[in-house]
């Protein structure tokens, strides 16, 4: 299911890409920086099998989302994909639990950044002006349900998973 996908999130990608420039002129955006303190965890296994795992968690590519990338010097920085769960399901529920996937440096790992949001079904204009975004309940969230999935990961520093080149930097 996951890799059926794929196209539709390159598009996404580079939709977002052209868009961005003339969106930004009118104060509106259609990339994002993903912030240090929304860093989840890290898993010990490539994106394709992470994305598997989130779809039998009952979560959903969110191919409206806006592109991310990290808000620091990192390799690479655009996201691989953008999941969302919605805790009563996509039309009942008012926030979203919303993660971004980027791929580790080895390609073997996958570090997940998460925040809780208005959904954006619901609530569209808070969604887009990221009113109460809260990564710690995001990232509380998602580490309980790998938690009672069984599922393993791993809290790094980003020192520890990039050096400390990364960590100094920022992407202007």
């Amino acid at each position: 299911m996951t890799h059926e996908l794929e196209f539709a999130e390159r598009a996404r990608q580079a939709v977002a890409g052209l868009l961005h420039a003339p969106l930004s002129l009118v104060g509106l955006y259609a990339e994002r920086a993903t912030p240090r303190d929304q860093y989840a965890c890290t898993l010990a296994m490539p994106h394709e099998e992470v994305e598997a795992l989130l779809h039998r968690l009952g979560f959903v590519r969110n191919l409206l989302s806006s592109l991310k990338y990290r808000a620091y010097a990192t390799d690479p920085e655009v996201t691989e994909a953008s999941w969302a769960w919605y805790p009563e399901g996509a039309l009942w529920s008012d926030h979203q639990l919303h993660l971004a996937l980027y791929v580790g440096p080895d390609r073997d790992t996958t570090d997940v950044y998460a925040h809780w949001e208005p959904s954006w079904i619901r609530h569209p204009i808070r969604h887009y002006r990221a009113e109460s975004v809260d990564a710690a309940e995001g990232i509380r969230r998602f580490r309980t349900l790998l938690r009672e999935n069984e599922v393993p990961f791993d809290v790094r520093g980003v020192d520890e998973r990039y050096g400390p080149d990364a960590a100094a930097g920022t992407r202007e």
